[in-house]
């Protein structure tokens, strides 16, 4: 009986095959991932190929394309930084020519001839600024801030508005960083430096609708939110108010922890500017911190109401929240008395209208209003949200704003130019009243009589009214118009002579204060609004020097010179602030070129295919094929007979 021989495996064909093909498929993935990585230069190009390492993959990718979309924002601010700068540039050139135009036309050797001449250079000067105040680069106005998508400046009635913002706008760099790309048309030009900041405080109430980020708090530092102590009847409860955005919120979820303690105890509401705790009858109700909390003395509700011996209810009031303005704030809530029924005579240059309230609801309906006027001004919200300001947007052209028909919306809202608070020296865009030792003008009435009015002490609008008052005797008033603006005074006395205002010993007060005035045989000298306020703007001054020059003016030529010299200083701020951020934008450009190699490096590391590593399995690879492929065909090719053999 024949033996197998020991060399030959008692296995089936089909268990050979399998072997064998799967041999062939590992050794051909292997292959096939080899020649990828080898295409690729990437060890991982896909999920599967190494989980371990996808996650921190993905990682490196999103921050590597934060890292690309940072210096993309940084390259377009450098652009527009230089751009700015040199925008900025050529305003101090204008600037400096303008100036010396100035300083060459007063004195010896300039004429009315001359000075004509010279004016249409200012002319073209005017323009060109224009032309620089509009500039633009990649769709963005350099001096428009972050409305920078429609020309900042415009000719305006005479003048030249800015519709532009007063916040630069902002390149993005992550990390809630940003840096300015621009700079406002106010802070380079003083675009909108003519307005009125009113001292009145409007004193908005308290509502269930006002944002508890809306409130300076009871100690003037915000509000803190989160839970409190409730004690109703001795039971105390821990009240959590996180969460709460309105002052409604606050009483809701204070009110519901009474009710669940005994509905019949009291309740807390708002009252005035902040919140008020009422305890009913035989009651006794209390709010108090908890420990070191901040929260019941923010919303000032650190209070105890205790009716627990009374037959009445009693309400503890807590302090004051002093609500800021905004402009949902509703005209109802407001504390101030305002008159919003006349509405504000403004008067533009030329141009006069009345800005109507009377249908106004809300701040945001005023300064739609204001908006709308078709006058070139805006009404804003003051910084520390207690009062309006009303601001001139039109370089070139003075605003007056008074009362109409009679009404005292201006004085409510503190926005009349001339009114009986107003500092003498604030009158003339600054300049002021002089007054002389002794008297400073003399009113001559119908019935021949002379009344010298001396403002030796005056510093307000008020104190010159009160001496001249004083010093009428009733024979002549004084008094702020009660239509328009102005100082009007009255003659009650009867004669034939002329009702006329002059002046003394050199003075020139009758005059700042715009009362220098022949009324003949009428009973009125209305006063002109010395009060005006003004855009202190290059472009102004310009203007300025042109109407100087071409009207023969040396003293308009000597001011606009001497405000174009401080022009050109605040220019030049504006440049160092502009280089400031050209030098960090490029730092940061710097420093994050180098963070983004670093990424790139980690990424390779993690990603990468090592060529030499990669070729050797390769070869590997290929040899463990060819093996199997031999080893394949030399057991595939075995018979029965080399089974017997």
């Amino acid at each position: 009986m024949s033996s197998i021989p020991s060399n030959l495996a008692r296995v089936s064909s089909t268990l050979v095959n399998s072997i064998l093909l799967n041999n062939l498929n590992r050794s051909s993935t292997d292959l096939v991932e080899l020649q990828e990585q080898l295409s690729t230069g990437k060890r991982v190009n896909r999920p599967s190929d190494d989980a371990s390492v996808v996650s921190g993959i993905s990682l490196m990718n999103r921050t590597l394309a934060l890292y690309d979309q940072q210096l993309s924002n940084l390259s377009q601010a450098q652009i527009a930084l230089g751009n700015t700068d040199q925008s900025l540039s050529d305003t101090t050139t204008l600037i400096q020519s303008a100036s010396t135009i100035a300083s060459s036309q007063v004195g010896i050797g300039s004429t009315a001839e001359t000075r004509a001449n010279q004016a249409q250079v200012i002319v073209s000067q005017i323009n060109e600024l224009l032309n620089i105040a509009n500039r633009q680069i990649n769709g963005i106005y350099l001096f428009g801030g972050d409305q920078s998508t429609v020309a900042p400046f415009s000719e305006f009635n005479g003048g030249i508005r800015y519709t532009g913002s007063t916040e630069d706008l902002q390149a993005d760099l992550g990390y809630l960083s940003s840096l300015g790309i621009n700079v406002n048309g106010d802070d380079a030009l003083g675009a909108l430096s003519g307005r009125i900041n009113s001292s009145v405080d409007l004193d908005p109430q308290a509502t269930s609708t006002t944002r508890l980020n809306d409130v300076n708090g009871a100690r003037g530092r915000g509000v803190t939110l989160g839970s409190v102590t409730l004690n109703v009847d001795g039971a105390a409860v821990t009240v959590d108010l996180r969460g709460s955005d309105n002052l409604g919120d606050i009483t809701l979820r204070l009110n519901d922890a009474i009710n669940n303690l005994d509905p019949t105890a009291g309740s807390l509401n708002i009252s005035g500017g902040g919140l008020a705790l009422t305890a009913n009858a035989t009651h006794q109700i209390s709010v108090s911190d908890i420990g070191t909390g901040i929260v019941a003395a923010d919303l000032g509700i650190g209070i105890t109401a205790d009716a627990s011996l009374s037959g009445v209810p009693i309400t503890t009031s807590g302090a004051d929240l002093d609500p800021k303005l905004t402009a949902l704030t509703t005209l109802a809530s407001l504390g101030a008395a305002v008159d919003f029924t006349g509405g504000l005579k403004v008067t533009q240059g030329g141009t006069t209208s009345i800005i109507d309230f009377s249908s106004a609801t809300t701040v945001q309906d005023l300064i739609n209003a204001a908006a709308n006027s078709g006058l070139g001004v805006r009404m804003t919200i003051s910084a520390d949200g207690k009062s309006l300001s009303l601001v001139n947007e039109v370089s070139g052209l003075d605003m007056s704003v008074g009362e109409n028909a009679g009404g005292t919306t201006a004085a409510d809202l503190g926005l009349r130019t001339l009114d009986t608070t107003t500092s003498l020296s604030d009158l003339n865009f600054g300049k002021g009243v002089e007054t002389v030792t002794g008297t400073d003008f003399r009113i001559h009435t119908h019935d021949g009589s002379d009344i010298d009015v001396d403002l030796a002490n005056a510093t307000t609008v008020q104190d010159v009214l009160a001496a001249i008052n004083a010093a009428g005797g009733g024979s002549v008033t004084a008094a702020l118009a009660a239509d328009g603006n102005g100082i009007v005074l009255t003659d009650t006395t009867a004669g034939a002579d002329a009702f006329t205002t002059s002046e003394l010993n050199g003075s020139h007060t009758a005059e700042q204060l715009g009362l220098l005035a022949n009324a003949g045989a009428g009973g009125t000298i209305t006063g002109s609004d010395v009060g005006q306020v003004r855009v202190e703007s290059v472009l102004t001054h310009l203007m300025m020097l042109r109407d100087g020059l071409t009207n023969d003016d040396a003293r308009l030529i000597t001011d606009a010179g001497s405000k174009l010299s401080t022009d050109g200083n605040s220019v030049t701020s504006a440049r160092a602030d502009v280089g400031v951020r050209e030098r960090l934008a490029s730092d940061l450009t710097s420093r994050l070129s180098d963070q983004k190699l670093g990424a790139q490096s980690l990424l390779s590391t993690m990603q990468d295919a090592d060529y030499n590593e990669v070729v050797s399995k390769f070869v590997l690879a290929q040899q463990q094929m060819e093996g199997a492929l031999l080893a394949g065909q030399k057991m595939l090719s075995l018979s029965l007979l080399d089974f017997l053999q």
